[in-house]
């Protein structure tokens, strides 16, 4: 095992030596240029892919002002059709530009560093990024391949406080039967008030409108209810069972999250059809008029709140609360996990010629100076600074309240989210002034909800699965088809106990199709990451 780490290693940095060599001017070290131009002989070039850039050109206001700072001229290079086939084709041509931006979560990105088509940004990073240090912190040490190198930086990296999955409800009609000020308190409601709550909601109304009422309803397609089924009794993404992980089967509250739902549906509380809703027939659904309630992040329902504000009126909206599962605690629930390692991943290929200017470019953005510039425009014509903090100008936060893509477009905020992280800068304010500065109240209210015990950083846990053409890999995917192809018939079952019984089938079909191997590469895949990151006991 040392033995392959330390190929790794010679492998590594070989293909590192050999990359920054093949770039125009030579090695990383021992420049002390300023300035991003200081590392050439003139003017700089960088060609940068977006996956996110549609069709947009590198020209508003925004984009000048950070060419000015930077002394970079950035030409974009937007995808054609489909991204992942853009990335694939230039790969294979080993065509790729200086700067490439790609899913994260996507085998593209490991596809890349094995080709060595992404160069270590270690050294660069040591040299000529002492932002990306300030602000990455501990997220690039979480963010190394295998062989303890930084290959490329995260985008929408950090901590995000906002709140996300949740239980929600339409106010007016919650208010009717718990009392507006209940109904207008975050304070969670217990299982069993939940339910007694949606028996109510069909006793009182069997119909609406002339439609049959629906006291719950699911997305069967997106499966935006799984953070509320798992948050409401503290499932994450596997269970941990010491220093082993094990399918989410073999959570300890799994069980109870399954015979709730399965209560729900054996009395006619779900939605008969949830099975088979698409999000658009979900969607249409809530915009209806006759669902009380729905599993999803609060965020999923703006444009069904729009519509019902308009309809019925702005208390007939949807808004998220905590429920906490049976037996649970409230500081023991997960509703809001979130990885801090982000969406996307940036990084300089080896046909870059100054590999240095670019990081230089990067540190720039990286800055608090670049986040603002990027985020909320340019100080004096979008914001101010007002007793030491940002403040934006009127007409651009109602821009961004009235018509979002509009505003993006002609000011050029938010049109080049690069390197963004979340949370908020030194004067208290969000990175993110578009949808962070002035809050919905449906976001106010899903965040005084849920608190910070049910934020979890589910980096720690998800890329772990093997490759689909490996053979723990087809057994992961026939484990995983046998538990989706169940997970409805638990939840449909006549009653509880039928439900365990179709439970205990599926754990035993899916024993027999190979689940302890498979939690076995789990577990090694996740103590090696813990060791990587220096987190192994």
């Amino acid at each position: 095992m040392k033995a392959k780490k330390v190929t790794a290693l010679l492998l590594s940095a070989a293909m590192a030596a050999a990359a920054l060599t093949g770039c125009g001017n030579g090695s990383t070290g021992g420049e002390s240029a300023q300035g991003a131009q200081a590392a050439s002989d003139g003017p700089v070039t960088l060609t940068f892919f977006d996956k996110n850039s549609g069709s947009n050109t590198f020209d508003d206001e925004i984009a000048k002002a950070i060419e000015e700072k930077t002394g970079v001229t950035i030409q974009v290079e937007n995808p054609t059709g489909d991204p992942l086939e853009k990335l694939n084709l230039m790969l294979t041509g080993q065509n790729y530009p200086d700067i490439v931006l790609m899913d994260r979560g996507n085998e593209i990105v490991n596809r890349y560093i094995d080709a060595g088509a992404l160069i270590p940004l270690n050294d660069l990073i040591d040299q000529y990024g002492p932002h990306v240090k300030e602000m990455y912190g501990d997220v690039l040490n979480k963010s190394r391949y295998s062989d303890g190198n930084n290959y490329y930086l995260n985008n929408w990296y950090g901590v995000d406080p906002d709140a996300s999955a949740g239980v929600l409800m339409r106010r007016d009609l919650l208010a009717e039967i718990v009392g507006q000020e209940r109904a207008d308190s975050p304070e969670p409601f217990t299982q069993s008030e939940y339910l007694d709550i949606l028996r109510q909601f069909k006793e009182k109304y069997p119909t609406i409108d002339g439609k049959e009422s629906i006291a719950v309803t699911l997305d069967a397609e997106t499966k935006n209810y799984a953070g509320t089924f798992g948050g409401m009794y503290g499932i994450k993404t596997y269970h941990i069972n010491g220093d082993s992980l094990q399918h989410v089967i073999k959570s300890p509250k799994y069980k109870d999250a399954i015979t709730f739902m399965n209560t729900m549906y054996s009395e006619g509380l779900l939605d008969k059809e949830w099975v088979v809703n698409k999000k658009e027939q979900w969607t249409q659904k809530l915009s209806a008029g006759n669902v009380f309630s729905t599993f999803a992040s609060y965020w999923d329902t703006d444009g069904v709140n729009t519509s019902l504000a308009s309809t019925i009126g702005p208390d007939a909206q949807f808004y998220s609360y905590k429920v906490v599962g049976e037996g649970m605690d409230p500081s023991q629930t997960t509703y809001n996990g979130r990885s801090t390692l982000g969406w996307d991943a940036i990084g300089i290929t080896s046909n870059c010629k100054n590999p240095e200017a670019a990081m230089k470019f990067i540190d720039f953005l990286v800055s608090e100076e670049g986040q603002y510039l990027m985020m909320w425009g340019i100080e004096g014509k979008h914001w101010d600074m007002v007793d030491g903090k940002h403040v934006p100008k009127q007409e651009i936060v109602d821009g961004f309240q009235t018509d979002f893509d509009k505003t993006k477009l002609e000011t050029g905020i938010r049109k080049w989210s690069w390197f963004i992280k979340n949370g908020y800068g030194s004067d208290g304010t969000p990175y993110d002034m578009s949808t962070k500065y002035v809050l919905q109240p449906t976001a106010e209210f899903a965040n005084k909800s849920f608190g910070e015990s049910d934020s979890w950083d589910t980096a720690d846990l998800t890329g772990l699965e093997p490759a689909g053409s490996s053979p723990e890999g087809l057994k992961w995917q026939k484990v995983q088809d046998i538990y989706n192809q169940n997970f409805p018939k638990m939840v449909n079952a006549a009653n509880n106990e039928e439900a365990l019984a179709v439970y205990d089938e599926m754990a035993a079909e899916m024993e027999a199709a190979g689940l302890s191997d498979v939690e076995n590469y789990l577990t090694a895949q996740y103590q090696e990451r813990m060791a990587l990151w220096g987190q192994a006991d």
